[in-house]
C-alpha cells in the first residue's frame, strides 16, 4: 500500500509541476492550477499527503523555473497549504468539499494577507504603505479570485478524477 501511495503522490506532483508551465500572469503574481491537482490528490490520499506534495512541487519549482527564489518558495508553499489543508480537513470531517473550499479561500486569504505584510516589502523593495495599498488593490482580490477559481475546478474535476485514480 505504501508503494502505491508514494507512486500516486509522485505522479500527482509530476502533473502539478507540468501544470506550472501554463500560467496567467497578473503583475508579479500568477495564476496556475497546481493547487487544484494537489488538492484532488490530497482528497484521495489524505491531508498529510497534501503538505508533502505541496512541499515537493514548490521545491522543484524553486529549483527549476522560478525566479523568486526562497521567498517565492515560501509564499507558494504557504498559499498552497493554507488553501488545501482546510479543504481536506472539512472533507474528512463532513464529506463537504464546498465547505472546505470556502474555508480554504478564507484561510489562504488571511494567511497570505499577513505574510505579504512582511514579505512584499522585502521582495518588491517597496514601502509598507505601498504594500498595504497592494494588499487591498491587487494581492487580496487576487487570492480570493484564485481560491474561488481553484474551488470551481476542484468541484468540476474531483469526481471524474476519482474514477481515474481508483486509489482505494
Amino acid at each position: 500500500m505504501k508503494t502505491k501511495k508514494l507512486t500516486l503522490m509522485a505522479l500527482i506532483c509530476a502533473i502539478a509541476y507540468v501544470s506550472l508551465f501554463i500560467k496567467v500572469p497578473i503583475s508579479f503574481l500568477s495564476y496556475e492550477i497546481k493547487d487544484v491537482i494537489i488538492c484532488i490528490g490530497a482528497l484521495v490520499l489524505g491531508g498529510s499527503s497534501s503538505i508533502i506534495m505541496c512541499f515537493v512541487v514548490c521545491i522543484i519549482e524553486m529549483i527549476t523555473i522560478s525566479d523568486s527564489g526562497i521567498i517565492g518558495f515560501l509564499m507558494n508553499f504557504l498559499a498552497s497549504i493554507s488553501y488545501i489543508v482546510p479543504i481536506c480537513f472539512m472533507y474528512r470531517k463532513n464529506k463537504s468539499i464546498v465547505k472546505g473550499i470556502i474555508l480554504g479561500v478564507i484561510s489562504m486569504t488571511i494567511v497570505m494577507f499577513f505574510f505579504n505584510i512582511f514579505i512584499t516589502p522585502l521582495y518588491l523593495k517597496v514601502s509598507l504603505k505601498d504594500t498595504i495599498n497592494l494588499l487591498f488593490t491587487l494581492i487580496t482580490p487576487f487570492n480570493i479570485i484564485k481560491g474561488i477559481l481553484n474551488g470551481i475546478f476542484i468541484l468540476v474535476l474531483y469526481k471524474p478524477m476519482l474514477k481515474i485514480i481508483k486509489y482505494r
